[in-house]
């Protein structure tokens, strides 16, 4: 069971790894062969930007993970050190809630893209499954937004049961 969890803990860096190299090998590869004449890949191009779209979207997650995302802290710096708690709570409400939003709004989406039956120009692989990026990585931006919260708010209650 640990190693199950270990690896979800883990599941978007995992990804990423095996994503990344292998969008640079097929840019690589593209470039490399179009320059020397030897070959044309149509399909090289897309592929790279729909894997570039899922290292962003998987990213959100590992971000989120690490509170590593873009904040402003003039405003809470400035506030009473009592009160920074109440922001960090309502900062991470926010975040769920309109990452809840968004989540629901591209489940829509996608269900809609399904029904559609679009599929992409070069690889013709359905739309939906390139979209589907955005919801994976919304889910995982409210997982991991929480998971972080949860951890601060344990070990603020562990430093201030030690100094008790």
């Amino acid at each position: 069971m640990k190693k199950i969890i270990d690896f979800l803990d883990n599941f978007e860096e995992k990804i990423i790894t095996i994503i990344l190299p292998l969008m640079v090998i097929v840019v690589f590869m593209a470039t490399f062969f179009r320059y020397t004449g030897l070959a044309n890949f149509p399909w090289a191009e897309e592929l790279a930007r729909y894997l570039m779209i899922w290292i962003v979207f998987l990213g959100i997650g590992v971000g989120a993970k690490r509170n590593q995302h873009f904040t402003v802290d003039n405003f809470v710096s400035a506030m009473p050190a009592s009160t920074h708690k109440y922001f960090f709570i309502l900062r991470t409400t926010i975040i769920v809630g309109f990452s809840g939003f968004m989540l629901v709004n591209a489940g829509n989406l996608i269900m809609r893209l399904q029904k559609m039956g679009q599929t992409t120009p070069a690889l013709h692989i359905p739309t939906w499954m390139v979209y589907s990026a955005v919801p994976v990585g919304l889910f995982l931006l409210i997982i991991r937004s929480l998971q972080y919260a949860i951890g601060q708010i344990r070990r603020e209650k562990e430093i201030k049961s030690n100094i008790d």
